[in-house]
């Protein structure tokens, strides 16, 4: 159980507030460019398939290992390292989610595009905040802070998706959709303010190396590839399996480049950012790959992708689903924003408090049925069509279970890092966390419309199996994860 001393640490250290409100900046975006973006685009009349493919926006969150070795690579020159790339998304964010307001969608396809170009920057901004900011938190962390830094950050993410749920939901009923996303600009200004307040990372680096020849065409290419797949997902030239392929492609080259590139020593990059960006990108997968052993690892990684494939399929859908069977947005702020939000809140703070009982290997295990099981709410909805009190059991079910898999899945996922590529490591496992909520899911409007709510639902169910079915694998009950790798790491947690 987490201590009163472990949570007066919230309001007692300066750590963790930061990380409590840098948290909130990280979850600010999320709902504007999906949930809260796709009732908006129902309320204007886009049919239900388009909604749901308009997720296709959020690719970003799924390629964001591409561009992650080069915010280990090079520091802004205000505040440095994590700090400073911060701040520069979040000052972009302001101007994109702004951008955002201005704007009124309609069923054609030139203003979608506008639109979805928008969004598309949006997102590329908030994945490049989510990359510094999952770095910033697992570098400042000691330790024995683990758990406690990862239910604080996820408590201020769903805050903010309280913000753009509850908050804006009710706001749309009384006011236009374009004064609620400028009011959702100003508060994605206060990002600012916490990023300038935060304390210094535990570790200072030496500086990086000159950036040579060799880098400029590294990084031109990066800048290509990733120009060329969102431009061709807006334009509609890259159909939705191809972009799976190419997502799947792109991470064998990756990784391939690791097994076939010299080894480097690795432990001579501690305390110093990589010196060149292949170094940058291929040492954190020869690490990766070499502590596990390639078979484990590729395990890993399947886990990671397919974990919380269930959880998306609803969550994309939700609540378009809610809509479709009649409940205003008024009833579905209060119940999926207020209640859902507690119920989210009580689900972070009792995963946290069974994370520090019994491990994350066992946490996986109960959280992930829960999750499985939680999904059978909507389907018990979608049977009995529009009831109030069966509307709240279901969405403070799905909500609570999210709230638990959701820590457990954050400290998976840091437990996984090491040290000297916190950045890269950790982009490359909530990316495939992406590709799932984002990507696998964005065909569930055309496959709901084919199968029925009811039917979707059980599918739901099924596709939350695979990721179970590897736990044995890659956490096994009774087996100890694989601890963080922290040299040097300060265990001082006063600020």
């Amino acid at each position: 159980m987490v201590t009163t001393r472990s949570l007066l640490q919230v309001f007692q250290s300066r750590k963790m507030a930061a990380l409590l409100l840098l948290g909130f900046s990280s979850g600010l975006p999320l709902f504007l460019t999906s949930r809260t973006l796709q009732l908006w685009m129902q309320d204007a009349k886009v049919d239900l398939g388009a909604i749901t493919l308009f997720g296709l926006v959020s690719v970003p969150y799924s390629l964001k290992f591409l561009w992650s070795p080069l915010l280990d690579r090079f520091s802004p020159p205000v505040l440095g390292g994590r700090r400073g790339w911060l701040l520069l998304t979040q000052i972009g964010l302001v101007f994109a989610i702004a951008a955002m307001a201005l704007q009124q969608p309609a069923q054609d396809f030139q203003v979608l595009q506008v639109l979805a170009i928008t969004a598309l920057i949006t997102t590329f901004l908030s994945a490049t905040q989510d990359i510094a900011g999952d770095a910033y938190r697992t570098d400042i962390l000691s330790p024995l802070e683990l758990e406690t830094g990862a239910s604080v950050w996820v408590f201020g993410y769903r805050m903010a998706l309280l913000v753009t749920s509850f908050l804006a939901l009710i706001l749309a009923d009384f006011l236009p959709w374009n004064v609620v996303y400028l009011m959702m600009a100003g508060l994605m200004a206060g990002g600012i303010l916490t990023t300038l307040w935060s304390p210094r990372e535990n570790v200072t680096l030496q500086a990086a190396a000159p950036v040579s020849v060799k880098d400029g065409i590294f990084l031109l290419l990066i800048v290509l590839v990733v120009a060329g797949l969102l431009g061709g997902v807006i334009s509609g030239y890259i159909p939705l399996p191809t972009l799976y392929w190419l997502v799947a492609g792109l991470l064998a080259v990756w990784l391939v480049a690791t097994f076939l590139l010299p080894k480097r020593a690795i432990a001579s990059t501690t305390d110093r950012p990589p010196q060149s960006l292949q170094d940058a990108v291929v040492l954190p997968f020869q690490e990766f790959f070499g502590r596990f052993g390639v078979a484990q690892a590729s395990l890993v990684l399947a886990f990671i992708l397919l974990y919380k494939l269930g959880d998306s399929l609803v969550g994309i859908t939700g609540n378009l689903f809610l809509r479709e069977i009649t409940f205003t947005k008024t009833e579905i702020a209060a119940v999926q924003g207020g209640m859902g939000f507690i119920a989210t809140t009580v689900g972070v703070l009792v995963g946290g408090a069974i994370l520090t009982k019994i491990g994350i290997n066992r946490a996986l295990w109960i959280f992930g049925i829960l999750q499985l099981l939680s999904n059978l709410g909507y389907y018990a909805l979608a049977v009995a069509g529009k009831n109030y009190s069966l509307l709240v059991l279901a969405i403070n079910i799905e909500n609570f279970c999210a709230g638990l898999v959701t820590v457990v899945t954050v400290a998976y996922l840091m437990s996984l890092c090491d040290r000297n590529f916190t950045t890269t490591q950790f982009a490359l496992f909530s990316s495939l966390v992406a590709i799932s909520r984002d990507i696998l899911s964005a065909p569930a409007g055309q496959l709901a419309t084919t199968t029925g709510w009811a039917a979707f639902f059980l599918i739901s169910i099924v596709a939350a199996l695979p990721g179970l079915m590897l736990l044995p694998f890659v956490a096994p009950w009774n087996a100890t994860p694989v601890a963080m790798a922290k040299p040097g790491m300060d265990d001082d947690n006063s600020y």
